[in-house]
């Protein structure tokens, strides 16, 4: 295989990794994960936060604080290589549970269902796949009053957790 195919599938299985992580990093609430995900110098515009990527990590950490459940689901991954630098979208849908104490801007007891996309530039430094810039495009928003307790009442070794109790990390 030439060379440079084999760089390009390796960029390419390296930054869908990336975009993995940061899901998993919301969805478990793990901070260096997250904030893996990222060039120092990273921009942010998602969700009514424009600033650095390392600034929102900590925002969405006392967010996460506040909500009980989260789930994001990945859609394709459509990457444009440009030598060290690459454009992707991502398609994405999530679901955020808020419980009595919600974060600023939401009710309690509600659902957040979302649809939309994170279009990122990463550049590979150091030989290191990151994202340099991130927009969070919303493209549909559904809310509504939670109606039951939400969780499966199987055992407890195999329920979702938002910290390093979940499963993923008993590996």
């Amino acid at each position: 295989m030439p060379d440079a195919l084999l760089d390009q599938l390796k960029s390419r299985a390296e930054i869908t990794e990336v975009v993995l992580a940061y899901v998993r990093g919301i969805d478990r609430c793990d901070e260096a994960l997250l904030r893996s995900c990222f060039h120092p110098d990273a921009r942010h515009k998602h969700g009514g936060f424009e600033g650095l990527s390392s600034d929102f990590c900590g925002r969405a950490m006392e967010i996460c604080r506040g909500v009980v459940s989260t789930h994001h689901q990945l859609g394709p991954v459509s990457i444009d290589l440009r030598g060290e630098i690459a454009f992707t979208e991502t398609y994405f849908t999530a679901h955020h549970r808020f419980g009595p104490t919600p974060p600023a801007g939401g009710r309690a007891h509600e659902d957040r269902f979302m649809g939309g996309r994170y279009i990122d530039r990463f550049e590979r430094r150091d030989g290191v796949w990151k994202i340099a810039q991130r927009t969070g495009v919303n493209d549909w928003l559904r809310y509504e009053a939670s109606a039951d307790g939400g969780f499966w009442d199987g055992p407890a070794d195999q329920r979702g957790r938002r910290d390093e109790s979940d499963p993923v990390y008993s590996r």
